[in-house]
């Protein structure tokens, strides 16, 4: 369920516990700019927080001082991680569309983000990739009032993926027969991973791998997808699944 949105929303890593009996807490120099800067807000104005780990709250702001934001917790709520966890283990499309993919991802709710690196991917990110995906993942959560931020993990190759344990593994692929018992097979799973394959898809031999590795092939429709849409899509199904 999403966190209240009733106010312009901040990060807040440092955030204190609802038990902790000081009700205080600062902005970064970040989000103090993008507080005063573009949404021209002042002292007794009231936020919206969130730290990424499920803690939520509304403050008032306090006051300014070397570009930090001070601010007095008047209310504030704790969600429990989701669950399962749904990891999405996808190649990374080229330009801008990585940056749509994320803050779609993050808005289907996803939890873990892992660019996959395949035989036949085009795209390798590097930290400065890495890092803006992250701003992008940070950046949906507060537009779409989630409280657990969706982490970007290093980029692995398939191999790696397919022999870290979950409790279900599905490879996306059009090709594959209805999975008429997935929402039976999502209720008994703490982790999920769903595969998404690069633009030419996965070769044989990696299919091979992920079927022996115990992945199941899953199609969500007749037509070949992009990936950034397959990846969201199926991200989205898969968590409304869980929560229906």
């Amino acid at each position: 369920m999403p966190a209240r949105t009733r106010y312009p929303r901040f990060l807040c890593p440092s955030l204190p516990h609802p038990r902790l009996s000081e009700p205080r807490c600062t902005l970064d120099p970040e989000q103090t700019r993008h507080l005063r800067k573009v949404l021209r807000l002042r002292e007794g104005d009231t936020i919206d927080l969130f730290n990424g780990q499920g803690l939520t709250a509304t403050a008032t702001v306090l006051g300014f001082d070397e570009g930090f934001t001070f601010c007095h917790i008047t209310e504030q709520d704790e969600t429990p991680a989701p669950s399962p966890r749904l990891t999405i283990a996808s190649a990374i499309p080229k330009g801008g569309k990585a940056d749509d993919m994320v803050a779609a991802l993050s808005q289907a709710g996803a939890d873990v983000l892992v660019p996959l690196l395949t035989q036949r991917s085009v795209v390798d990110p590097r930290d400065a990739k890495l890092d803006r995906l992250s701003k992008v993942a940070e950046e949906s959560a507060k537009q779409c009032g989630r409280s657990w931020l969706m982490r970007i993990a290093q980029p692995v190759e398939l191999g790696k993926v397919l022999r870290e344990p979950c409790d279900l593994g599905l490879v996306m692929d059009p090709d594959a027969p209805p999975l008429t018992d997935l929402a039976e097979r999502l209720r008994h799973a703490g982790h999920v991973v769903a595969v998404v394959g690069p633009e030419g898809g996965l070769t044989d031999e990696e299919r091979r791998a992920c079927e022996n590795a115990g992945f199941v092939g899953w199609s969500i429709g007749p037509h070949i997808l992009r990936i950034e849409t397959a990846a969201a899509l199926g991200s989205g199904l898969l968590r409304y699944l869980t929560t229906a």
